[in-house]
Order: C-alpha cells, then structure tokens, then sequence
C-alpha cells in the first residue's frame, strides 16, 4: 500500500511540473533580472568557477561561470536549455536537494545571458545552480562550480 502511495504520489509530480509555456531568450527588459550576455562587461571580471549543466527531472543542457568583480559575483549561462515549467527558479545551494539555497532570479531563460547574485550569496559553500519549479519542489537541472 505504502509502494502505491509513493508511486501516485511521484507520478503527480512529474506529471504537475510538465512543459507549460516555452521559455524564451532573454529579452531587454530593464525590469528583468536577467540580462543578454552581450550586455556583460567581461573589462576585470575574474572567472571564480565554472560547471555544466546535468539534466534531473527535464533535459538540462548549458554551461555555467561565476565571474567576481569589485565584491560582486555575477553567474553567466552560455547555450543554456531547459524543459518550460509552470514557476520555475534558479537557486544557489549547499546541495541538490535545495535544503540551504538563495533565489538568484524567478526568472528562467533559453539561451546566453547572466544574472547577478544577492549580497546574501555565499559561493564558499553554495556550489551547484538549481533549476527548480518552486511550485511542486521538482529540479529539473543543476550544475556544479568547480
């Protein structure tokens, strides 16, 4: 009984966070807190760490770097994909599982573009980008920075 529980239980989940609208390429949207990566000034950032995206739940594909300028970190995504979800999110984490993480953007895109972190980042022990659909607790892709 407990096995059919489970087994309804993960079907919901998977079947929940399915493909809702496509994610588009980042747009130029001065609200938005992703911006194109031609808009990224590489004149004495310090590329920290890089990683490649791992698919989860929903192919993942990309590549990652953390770059440092003047004590602000900035995390560039370069031919990044994913599957579309209904509220999707990318958090910096201690682990896979998003138990110590901090909301880098509420905004997922396709494509090349960066996004800042929040003072409260710490890259020290938050490795791995998630990307997670806050809504049903579903990561579709991470990567490590090493």
């Amino acid at each position: 009984m407990k096995r059919l529980w489970l087994i309804t239980l993960l079907a919901g989940v998977l079947v929940a966070c399915q493909k809702t609208e496509e994610l588009t390429p980042v747009s130029n949207d001065p609200n938005s807190s992703t911006k194109p990566l031609d808009k990224f000034d590489t004149a004495g950032q310090k590329l920290v760490a890089q990683g490649a995206f791992m698919s989860n739940v929903h192919p993942t594909s990309g590549n990652i770097k953390l770059y440092q300028k003047d004590g602000k970190q900035t995390l560039v995504f370069e031919n990044f994909k994913t599957d579309s979800g209904p509220d999707l999110r990318i958090y910096l984490s201690e682990d896979k599982v998003a138990s110590r993480f901090v909301e880098v953007s509420r905004q997922v895109n396709v494509g090349d573009y960066f996004v800042e972190l929040p003072a409260n980042a710490d890259t020290k022990n938050q490795k791995f980008v998630l990307i997670w659909c806050k809504a049903f607790s579903v990561l579709f892709g991470n990567a490590e920075l090493k």
